[in-house]
């Protein structure tokens, strides 16, 4: 039994039709999946700057507390929580005097934040590193973690950071139009 209709359309018009349903269909499906992967990355960039927002309570309270915090996520593996409360507990540590252990800290929640895409602790921590080597007379090296930190933030759109981390660069004679890899 034959329809009306498909003797009256070509065979290729109709291969076309279908191949042009299928791709239609592949690109609905892809735009509903980088929907999916969007919202399940800021709901856990939320959870990570939650783990931040802990930290900066912690620092609140004492160093004790903050010691405890990353002990237990180091031994739990909580890899997002991690930069946010050794950034923490470098400014902590900041507080007591104690550079070179804060120095060493924020390296770490460098790398962290590096490795669990998280860019606001990052660009927090190379400000804070670009401060200790400007206290310590090392304007190439704060100017760098600067640049580094204003990149982070004008990515993440933060202009109030962003700006206030060029007027430090600038208050401080930094080159503001360098690319770092330039060198």
């Amino acid at each position: 039994m034959t329809f009306p209709f498909a003797q009256a359309v070509d065979p290729g018009l109709m291969l076309a039709g279908v191949v042009m349903l299928a791709l239609l269909l592949t690109v609905v499906a892809l735009g509903m999946r980088k929907r999916r992967r969007r919202l399940r990355g800021s709901m856990e960039a939320a959870r990570a700057e939650a783990g931040t927002a802990e930290a900066r309570k912690l620092t609140a309270l004492d160093g004790a507390a903050l010691l405890a915090a990353v002990g237990e996520a180091e031994a739990s593996g909580q890899v997002r929580r991690l930069p946010g409360l050794y950034l923490s507990l470098a400014q902590w540590r900041l507080e007591s005097g104690e550079t070179g252990a804060a120095e060493d800290l924020l390296r770490k929640s460098i790398r962290g934040a590096t490795t669990a895409d998280l860019k606001e602790t990052h660009a927090r921590a190379r400000v804070a590193l670009g401060d200790i080597a400007h206290a310590g007379g090392d304007l190439a090296t704060a100017c760098e973690h600067w640049q580094i930190a204003r990149a982070l933030f004008r990515e993440l759109h933060q202009s109030r950071d962003h700006d206030a981390v060029d007027r430090r660069m600038q208050r401080n004679g930094c080159p503001t139009d360098w690319v770092l890899t330039d060198f």
